[in-house]
């Protein structure tokens, strides 16, 4: 039985100034068994910028309620994420277990549930995209509750930098770690809160994207440091707080294919993920992809374009302005999405789906093309349709591995199929709708699309996005926010993906949208 914190993904800050020591309270967990390993990751209220006062945490389990709970494991408290991991090998995966964590006086209780065995239905939820608006989100979480899932996925943007009344303070140097921990945690803390409950009695995989680690885009060109404004890519705080700020929403995870460090010294949790039948690839198209800059050196707009405002963002040239330019120029065969390494494992890992006659799915930040946008003619190089080489190779390692591709990012849902040589020759593609955050971004092209079913929207069928993209648009939920529920049947090999819409209360309400719920065959 493992019985370590992975130190390599963290850095133990020393020399902190020692305070008095208070009674620390467990907030909330996250867990998920992956093939006889759980791992539980316990988040508490213990402050960063503090010096380790030697808290630990204890695990204690029992298969019933009427048993008596047997002290498993204890764990110290990592004092820079505030968080403490247990690591449980020869995990019976198919039964259930209750848990509880202690420290001091407090304790929280929760139950593993018994993985769903292949040849049933597994039940996902799906998320993405949490400002602070309307929180706590009672009533739209109790839904999911009451959906009951057995997994739970949030794709990205678990936070923003500057809710909840929290300023962002940005750690630029190793001394302002701990200092942008304790900034980062009045954010997440709040986040944990609201999705406590849901996460208490069933596994998580989440994921990071930009806002997670106070970046407002990211271009991060395999995990360097930003040197210049964001569209010269790389990451604009200190590694140590992009590892720790990281770990804190994916330490979960199972062990990465390569942690590394990467560039100036960021880690990477891209991974493999088996869970009632279904396999989950779990990428990273944020870490490794290429910046703007080594394409676009000024603005692309058209002549005589003037901003109406002065710009409040940091960015220069990385939204395509000009309606009329061919962004197809703006691809090159050495440009990244992925990265090398990480399309070798994607690859691996869809043919050794295909050969197992499984099915599954592809967990990443954003979508692979730009069908999310402020205006129907400009062309955001943050959508991950650029680089268009780097998506291309993405979509060839998948191959025709029976998968759907799970997104966040893009603040609309959407649902389409991508075209590789061909239109439709692609895996299905879902980007979950905002569940919070604003749904500023549309999908309304300026054409109907081609070949589309009879009575459907216009804004659905076959189009080449603005980098000349495949994709044929089967839905968008334009100005909906919601959360998305997946029903992947093992026996039968399909998917049905549906939409579950909100309105701008964030709360829950009934309504047809387009597209969904759509079944997926493989």
């Amino acid at each position: 039985m493992k019985n370590l914190i992975p130190l390599a993904y963290l850095t133990v800050f020393v020399g902190l100034v020692t305070s008095t020591v208070s009674a620390t309270e467990i907030l909330w967990s996250q867990y998920l068994q992956h093939q006889g390993t759980m791992k539980l990751l316990v988040h508490l209220d213990t402050d960063p910028t503090e010096a380790y006062n030697g808290e630990v945490v204890t695990l204690w389990l029992r298969e019933g309620k009427s048993d008596e709970w047997t002290e498993t494991q204890t764990q110290p408290v990592h004092s820079l994420t505030a968080t403490a991991l247990f690591e449980l090998e020869s995990w019976p995966r198919h039964e259930e277990r209750l848990f509880k964590v202690t420290t001091g006086e407090s304790e929280w209780e929760g139950t593993f549930k018994a993985e769903p065995k292949e040849g049933s239905v597994l039940k996902v939820a799906g998320f993405s995209c949490h400002k602070d608006i309307g929180w706590p989100w009672t009533e739209a979480i109790g839904e999911v509750i009451d959906h009951d899932p057995d997994l739970v996925i949030f794709t990205g943007d678990q936070i923003y930098e500057n809710d909840y009344g929290s300023p962002m303070f940005r750690a630029m140097t190793e001394e302002e770690v701990p200092k942008g921990m304790k900034n980062y945690l009045e954010k997440y803390r709040k986040f944990g809160e609201a999705f406590g409950e849901l996460m208490r009695d069933r596994p998580t995989i989440m994921i990071t994207d930009d806002h997670d680690v106070f970046a407002n885009d990211l271009w991060g060109r395999g995990g360097v440091r930003m040197n210049g404004d964001r569209t010269t890519g790389g990451y604009p705080t200190h590694p140590d707080w992009v590892n720790a700020a990281e770990f804190t929403q994916v330490g979960n995870l199972p062990d990465a294919v390569n942690p590394g460090p990467h560039g100036d010294g960021v880690r990477a949790f891209y991974t493999a993920v088996n869970y009632g039948g279904v396999d989950f690839a779990v990428l990273e198209d944020r870490k490794f992809k290429s910046a703007p800059s080594e394409v676009i050196k000024e603005l692309i707009a058209p002549p005589g374009f003037e901003w109406p405002n002065p710009r409040r963002t940091d960015f220069r040239i990385e939204v395509v302005l000009d309606p009329d330019y061919d962004c197809t120029q703006l691809d090159r065969p050495d440009l990244q999405l992925l990265g090398t390494e990480q399309e070798a494992f994607l690859k691996k890992w869809a043919d050794q789906l295909t050969e197992s006659k499984g099915i599954g799915a592809v967990i990443s930040s954003s979508p692979w093309a730009h069908i999310a946008m402020y205006s129907p003619t400009s062309a955001d190089t943050d959508s991950n349709a650029w680089p268009q080489s780097g998506r291309n190779r993405a979509l060839e390692a998948i191959g025709d591995a029976p998968v759907v591709l799970l997104h966040g990012d893009v603040h609309l849902g959407t649902l389409g199929r991508h075209g590789r040589e061909k239109f439709n020759d692609g895996p299905v593609t879902y980007s979950f709708p905002s569940f919070s955050s604003r749904a500023s971004r549309k999908w309304e092209p300026l054409e109907p699309g081609e070949n589309r079913e009879p009575g459907v929207p216009e804004n659905t069928g076959e189009f080449h996005d603005r980098f000349g993209n495949k994709i044929t648009m089967y839905g968008a939920g334009n100005g909906l926010n919601g959360y998305g529920i997946l029903l992947f049947d093992t026996a039968k090999r399909e998917v049905e993906l549906q939409f579950h819409p909100m309105n701008e209360e964030r709360k829950p309400i009934k309504v047809d949208v387009p597209g969904w719920p759509h079944v997926e065959k493989f």
